[in-house]
């Protein structure tokens, strides 16, 4: 198959006016320093994306027996729904150490995944498989000819297209989709490795929880994936995904301003200037609403915790991460 034609969309004015207001709504998370959860809603958003990762595909798992899973890092019966989600809270867990556009990484993600649930997790599929979204006779048969190398095309031009991320990312994810490149798990798979292409370029996509408002609207998710499949046209479909990122920004951005100890604002600090030195006004700069005196306190505990070093006194003060 021709990655052209698997990734082709045509671009709608809706889909336009979304794109600016998600880029909008971006550039605010990293103004207000979202794009890091605050500790105490760290855990809460992760069971939200494993719950509602699930949720998408019909796990009545609740998002309660959900976070105790989460806690436990234990391990579950295969084939049951609790292993479905111990799986899907590691593969969360590991995927910012994948490479997005690595075919061998891709693999290993779906292996962790569908560890016990599948018994071929993490190999491509080698015989034909039935498409269908939710109607009882399948809308084509998927072929396996030449299954890896339609899938490295098509994380090839996922690294390489011109176009903004947003919208190569929901591409990537119908591709996904589209070639079934396994026997189980494809779905799941598409929107992890979706989140984690848009984390390359804003790291808030580690945690939002864009899956619990695709589980929200869950049919018309399944509805927007047949319409572009039947139509060689994935643009509705992206437009699609764009109102649920939207809306997943939109209610991040309404909630109060998390309040932060001063070295939780000094590991945000440090995100940026890890492998360099700061002056004091440097840090101020981060954080305007700060006065000089609590600047300075932030300062001083993480120098008597190690976490940075300070060399030189008073207005010759420099900072730098400890090695």
């Amino acid at each position: 198959m021709d990655v052209a034609s698997l990734t082709y969309y045509s671009i709608s004015p809706r889909m336009l006016s979304l794109l600016a207001t998600i880029h909008h709504r971006l550039g605010e998370v990293h103004a207000r320093h979202l794009h890091k959860p605050a500790l105490d809603l760290e855990k809460a958003y992760h069971v939200s994306v494993v719950h509602g990762t699930l949720a998408i595909e019909g796990s009545t798992l609740d998002a309660l027996p959900v976070a105790e899973l989460v806690d436990q890092h234990g391990t579950a019966p295969e084939g049951s729904a609790a292993l479905e989600a111990v799986n899907t809270h590691r593969a969360h867990t590991l995927v910012a150490e994948l490479d997005p556009f690595v075919e061998h990484d891709l693999r290993h993600a779906h292996g962790v995944l569908m560890h016990g649930l599948a018994l071929d997790a993490g190999h491509f599929r080698t015989g034909p498989m039935d498409v269908l979204y939710g109607d009882p006779e399948p809308l084509r048969t998927a072929s396996a000819h030449d299954l890896p190398v339609n899938v490295q095309e098509l994380l090839r031009y996922a690294e390489e297209d011109d176009f903004p991320a947003l919208l190569t990312s929901c591409a990537l994810h119908f591709g996904l989709v589209y070639l079934r490149p396994f026997t189980a798990g494809n779905g799941r798979l598409a929107r992890l490795w979706q989140r984690r292409m848009l984390m390359a370029y804003w790291p808030v996509f580690a945690y939002l929880p864009v899956e619990a408002f695709i589980q929200r609207t869950q049919p018309a998710y399944y509805a927007a994936l047949e319409y572009a499949d039947r139509r060689g046209d994935c643009g509705d479909f992206i437009a699609y995904l764009l109102e649920r990122i939207d809306e997943a920004l939109a209610e991040l951005l309404a909630a109060p301003d998390p309040m932060r100890t001063g070295l939780q604002r000094i590991g945000l600090f440090l995100d940026l200037a890890t492998n360099r030195s700061f002056q004091r006004k440097e840090y101020m700069s981060m954080f305007p609403e700060l006065s000089t005196a609590t600047a300075s306190r932030d300062l001083a505990e993480a120098v008597s915790k190690g976490i940075v070093e300070l060399s030189g006194t008073k207005r010759r003060a420099e900072y730098r991460m400890s090695k």
